[in-house]
């Protein structure tokens, strides 16, 4: 498992986390349509414990952990896919004023 396949984001993983740890709980949409929710937070144990994470929850459950080292790739540590999922927060934080 781990990281595969490289994705250009225009926006950085400090960025995004700070936005969203500024703004709380996102509730966003993939381009193919899948309504999800992120939001900041420092993971608690584990091999990443004490770094910062980007949570992704669909239907009201955790799917999917970003850290820094998986932001710009299809998928994370993990072998989840989350390429859809940081276009979305990529493309949301662009927006941002």
């Amino acid at each position: 498992m781990g990281h595969e396949r490289r994705k250009d984001l225009r926006k950085g993983f400090a960025d995004v986390w700070s936005s969203l740890d500024t703004r709380y709980i996102q509730d966003l949409t993939t381009k193919r349509g899948s309504d999800f929710r992120a939001f900041a937070s420092h993971a608690t144990r584990g091999s990443h414990e004490g770094e910062k994470v980007i949570i992704v929850k669909k239907g009201g459950r955790e799917f999917a952990r970003v850290y820094r080292c998986c932001w710009g790739h299809q998928t994370n540590n993990y072998g989840t896919r989350i390429g859809g999922y940081t276009d979305a927060l990529d493309k949301w934080a662009q927006a941002l004023r």
